[in-house]
């Protein structure tokens, strides 16, 4: 079924003649190509670091590598003198030097604004695009056409647009829960869903997160298809066929995890799912729950390898690993004044650009840190665990999850003891601390409260759909600290939910705006020239249940912050 790659036709007499390039030329071409993509890994392992469905991007790089050192030699894929273009040996200074000089501003916007996707895409079209110019000089295209897969086999490893990877995955997790609570039904079980949130009456309710959806899968089997297709040498449509039922087996398998973990919690064995099996001396072996994401992880892998080899035809016959390494295939002698302009004006930019905001941040007052105080006998107050995937989310240094109710509106559970009323006023704080202003964006882009608390069944009312959540002036001694409101209902019940974003440092003008100007293209350029990058804080979300108006929340959100809110030495 597949399409088997011949080798290039040897080289004229007059080609194989050719002088090598001098070893200095070679090595000074090495270290240009090396740099912009150096950058490039540092800027997506943010991404990679905080985000559980990209973590495979550390994998990618070598895969890529691997490729690379695998395709046919370089003096196969290098012109004769008689076929070389006009455009060797220029093309650098036409596209070359623009890539160059476009790569400096696009760093710089980057650095105060590491969650931007859109950077990710930016970045990876002038390094992919610097790397052609690279190779095409002593190749052109001959050597450029066998370097292409390899070098766009890297686009798996960059985060997709966040609207559009939020909603795949919500929709992927509604589809997940509504599948699961139908084969429960089937099997006269008691369930019902409500958002991402599935109600099996007496044992609880059971959330299909972002992990059960199927997205960590659907991702992997990307990685794991491209991959085999370049090394089984798979023409392009098996390629495609391979891509298509790579994704078919990571949504069956991902389904029948899910629909696994459901069953345990249906038959009461819920409480099992996040303990540890057991354990040795003080090393708790994997739950329940982790030890069937790996068995779906190497199931998937398994099941695609066995595709790619009934597709290929055999179990014996050549691929990919039976050439060897050949690091000459990296090996390119450009123009040396391109090269040397590409280490200057890159490795020079992103100095400028460090010096740029540190020279801003030295300017910045270091403020004192926002708390909460729950500490007060007239209110009931009670902890709530927070769970392993959210914290392995969100990758803060510190947080707390608190759920409090005036001690007049609780009730009195069959043990005699006093617990939250559900259906009485009541609220909630999450709290969460980031030192890594890095890592903070990064999280705080992709986890809010209008693409999380849908998935729980409430219904988003303000802000409406593409508009920016309304910003809420609040005094908290003396200090003006602005809220993102957002609106939610359920059963005819309100939710309101109050978030703000409480930096280290902050200029004598500065707002606290969330986590900086918002999220517009405007502003994040506009931060960036004026040297404001995120250098890590606090965010506090308070929700506020069963009030009738927006206008009653804020005034009861301002009684919280006279009662409940203060600020505090941060020691620094």
């Amino acid at each position: 079924m597949s399409k088997e790659f011949t080798a290039s036709k040897p080289l004229s007499t007059e080609s194989a003649l050719a002088e090598p390039a001098p070893k200095w030329r070679t090595w000074l071409g090495a270290f240009a190509l090396v740099l912009p993509w150096s950058l490039l890994l540092y800027q997506l392992s943010f991404t990679w670091e905080t985000n559980e469905q990209y973590a495979h991007g550390y994998l990618v790089p070598l895969l890529c590598l691997f490729l690379l050192l695998k395709i046919y030699p370089k003096e196969n894929n290098l012109e004769s003198p008689q076929s070389r273009s006009p455009l060797q040996g220029k093309l650098w200074l036409l596209l070359g030097l623009p890539l160059i000089l476009a790569f400096v501003p696009m760093w710089l916007v980057r650095s105060a604004n590491s969650d931007w996707r859109l950077i990710n895409f930016a970045l990876f079209g002038i390094v992919f695009l610097l790397s052609l110019v690279h190779w095409y000089d002593d190749g052109g295209w001959r050597r450029i056409k066998h370097l292409l897969f390899p070098l766009l086999f890297f686009l798996v490893a960059i985060p997709w647009p966040l609207k559009r990877d939020l909603e795949l995955t919500q929709w992927l997790q509604e589809r997940v829960s509504s599948i699961i609570v139908d084969i429960l039904l089937l099997m006269e079980h008691e369930a019902r869903v409500e958002g991402t949130v599935i109600d099996v009456g007496v044992f609880g309710k059971i959330g299909v997160d972002q992990a059960c959806s199927g997205i960590n899968g659907l991702q992997a089997s990307f990685v794991v298809t491209l991959f085999l297709g370049a090394y089984y040498r798979f023409g392009w449509i098996n390629r495609i066929v391979l891509a298509l039922g790579g994704t078919l087996v990571a949504l069956a398998f991902n389904l029948g995890r899910a629909f696994s973990l459901s069953f345990l919690k249906v038959k009461g064995k819920g409480h099992y799912l996040d303990e540890p099996l057991f354990t040795i001396a003080e090393w708790p072996a994997p739950s329940i729950h982790d030890l069937a994401g790996w068995i779906e992880t190497g199931l998937i892998f398994i099941t695609i390898l066995l595709l790619a080899r009934m597709a290929k035809g055999g179990m014996f016959l050549s691929t990919l690993s039976n050439e060897p390494n050949r690091w000459l295939n990296l090996q390119s002698s450009p123009n040396p004044i391109f090269s040397t302009l590409t280490i200057l004006l890159i490795s020079g930019g992103a100095c400028l650009t460090e010096v740029h905001y540190r020279n801003t941040e030295s300017g910045l007052a270091t403020l004192p840190r926002l708390e909460i105080n729950l500490e007060d006998p007239t209110i009931l107050a009670s902890q709530q665990d927070i769970s392993r995937q959210v914290a392995a989310q969100l990758h803060y240094e510190e947080a707390s999850s608190t759920q409090w109710q005036d001690r007049f509106r609780t009730l009195l559970n069959n043990f005699g003891q006093l617990v939250i009323n559900p259906n009485a006023e009541y609220w909630q704080a999450f709290e969460a601390r980031w030192d890594s202003g890095g890592a903070c964006t990064a999280v705080l882009s992709t986890h809010s409260p209008e693409s999380c608390l849908p998935l729980t069944g409430l219904t988003q009312i303000n802000p409406g759909p593409g508009q920016e959540p309304i910003l809420v002036p609040i005094i908290i001694e003396d200090r003006e600290v602005l809220f993102e409101a957002y609106e939610f209902s359920r059963d005819f019940r309100k939710l309101f939910v109050f978030r703000c974003f409480w930096p280290h440092k902050l200029a004598s003008d500065q707002l606290n705006l969330f986590p900086r100007e918002g999220y517009s293209f405007d502003g994040r350029v506009k931060s960036a020239l004026e040297g404001r990058r995120n250098v890590g804080g606090t965010m506090l979300a308070l929700a506020l249940a069963n009030v009738d108006s927006s206008q009653t929340a804020i005034a009861k959100l301002q009684a919280l912050a006279n009662r409940r809110l203060s600020f505090q030495d941060s020691g620094n």
